[in-house]
Formats: structure tokens, sequence, C-alpha cells
């Protein structure tokens, strides 16, 4: 699945934890709904961006989906891996999105919230 909008993030994220409509709790909610695609390059979980554009190997969004420090359940893990209670996203979902902020996290004409 090639991911070239923030759109396709978010439908990657929705299912991940259920969907759409599945609530998503503390600490961080669902942190990549009801906001634009600038709005979600500019956020910061715990005080750290949660993507670096042009670098998806390093963004945070990236290494918690695969669970790398510091992320994971290893001696260096200070957070547990994404989406926690939910089976990992597959390898090659989570290779789009990262090749997707390789890219510069391009909107794409799909906004979430439009038609």
């Amino acid at each position: 699945m090639a991911v070239n909008t923030f759109r396709g993030v978010v439908d990657i994220l929705d299912a991940a934890v259920g969907g759409p409509d599945a609530e998503v709790g503390p600490p961080h909610h669902a942190f990549w709904r009801n906001v634009n695609r600038d709005e979600f390059v500019a956020t910061k979980l715990f005080g750290q961006p949660i993507l670096t554009l042009g670098d998806g190997a390093h963004s945070n969004v990236i290494l918690s989906l695969k669970g790398e420090p510091p992320f994971g359940t290893g001696p260096d893990a200070k957070f547990p891996r994404m989406p926690v209670g939910f089976d990992p996203v597959a390898d090659d979902e989570i290779r789009s999105i990262e090749q997707w902020i390789d890219n510069g996290a391009p909107d794409g004409s799909d906004t979430p919230g439009t038609a």
C-alpha cells in the first residue's frame, strides 16, 4: 500500500486502533484526527516532534510503530511500541508512512475533513 497523502496516513493510523471512530485514550489520544497536514507535521508529544520532514527512519512516529528505541520493550525503551493494545501496524504500511515523510509529507488532494 503506497501512501502519498496525509489522508492515507490517517487511514493507516485509524485502522491500527480499530477504526476512525474508535476512542484512543491518554496519554496522546488520536493526535492525527481533526488536524490538517501542517498541524500534524508540527505535532509534538512529550515535547518531541512526531516527525522530521525528509527523515522518516528517525521520525518518532516511525520508531514508535516499529518498536525501536526509545519505543518498544528493550532496555533502551522509554515508551511502549504503538499502538498499545492492538496488533502492530504491518511493515509495508510503516514503510509507506516512512516514505511519505521522506518525500516531505505531501498533503495531496484528499485532506481529512474535505470532500
